[in-house]
């Protein structure tokens, strides 16, 4: 509860002195996906240890290559039915953070990349198993990127809704 409680303030902070940008590729190609996967073994600190980077082979952790997948969906259905080259419509780097915490049951965007906990295995599966989920996360950095809506009061719940949205329509388009 402390861990999500930190984290949902950093996040509300973005929407007020916003959040740091990505710094562009130089060998970046307009209208392609730039994502990198990272490990935080279990920790907390972000973004932990590189594990894939984009045109890699997948590797032998599911959820390094789920996450990887998922990112390029959420990229596609962006591009193609949208026309918006990646989150913040100028081809920002998709970057994400996997086996975050131990037991950590949730996903999140941090107004600067996608974080995956791999759940306790009770409640909560490994959060980048529902598709859904890592399009949802990632639609609030559209939101933030567009609109700037605040975590909390109607406009926290007006950003969750579209989010909710974005992730049902990325499932249906996958």
């Amino acid at each position: 509860l402390q861990r999500d409680a930190y984290e949902r303030t950093q996040r509300r902070l973005t929407t007020v002195i916003g959040a740091r940008r990505a710094a562009p590729l130089a060998a970046a190609e307009p209208g392609t996906p730039h994502r990198t996967i990272h490990d935080a073994g279990h920790g907390t600190a972000l973004p932990g240890r590189k594990v894939r980077g984009e045109g890699d082979e997948p590797g032998r952790d599911a959820t390094v290559n789920r996450a990887y997948v998922g990112l390029g969906a959420t990229f596609e259905l962006l591009l193609t039915a949208y026309g918006r080259d990646s989150i913040d419509g100028a081809g920002m780097p998709l970057v994400a953070t996997v086996h975050y915490d131990r037991e950590y049951n949730n996903a999140f965007w941090n107004g600067e990349q996608m974080v995956f906990g791999d759940g306790d295995g009770e409640i909560f599966l490994d959060f980048t198993l529902p598709i859904d989920v890592i399009g949802h996360e990632l639609f609030h950095g559209v939101t933030q990127h567009t609109a700037n809506l605040a975590y909390f009061g109607q406009s926290g719940a007006l950003n969750e809704s579209v989010s909710d949205v974005f992730g049902s329509l990325i499932k249906q388009y996958t």
